[in-house]
Order: C-alpha cells, then structure tokens, then sequence
C-alpha cells in the first residue's frame, strides 16, 4: 500500500558539501535544494558529520556491497 503524501512535506536533494565557511562553526555544511529551486544550508558539528558519515557508507553497502 502507498503511503500517502504529506503536503507538508519537501524533498530535498544535495547539491553541495563543504567545510563551514564560519571561522565560529567547527564542521560541515550541506547544502540542499528541493523541485521548486529553493534552498536550505544545514551545518552540522564535526561529531554529527561523522555520525551523518557512518550512516551513509553503511546504507552504501547495503545497496552497492562493500
């Protein structure tokens, strides 16, 4: 069965990663831009990064083998 669509709801796709550009934030920035062009930048702490980093190479090798 289909779930259904939340109107409340954006997907978004990453269009960029890179180093604070904030000599106060010690981290990452993900930049993300959704159907409609607008966009969002996330930092994220080095501790999270790393977290965010663990995630995705483990869903990597569920998908494309180690």
């Amino acid at each position: 069965m289909a779930e259904k669509s939340d109107q409340n709801e954006h997907q978004f796709m990453v269009a960029a990663v890179e180093a604070a550009k904030d000599d106060t934030l010690d981290g990452v920035a993900v930049t993300l831009v959704d159907a409609r062009g607008g966009r969002v930048r996330l930092h994220m702490a080095t501790d999270i990064a790393e977290i965010l980093r663990e995630r995705v190479s483990a869903a990597l090798n569920k998908t494309t083998g180690p």
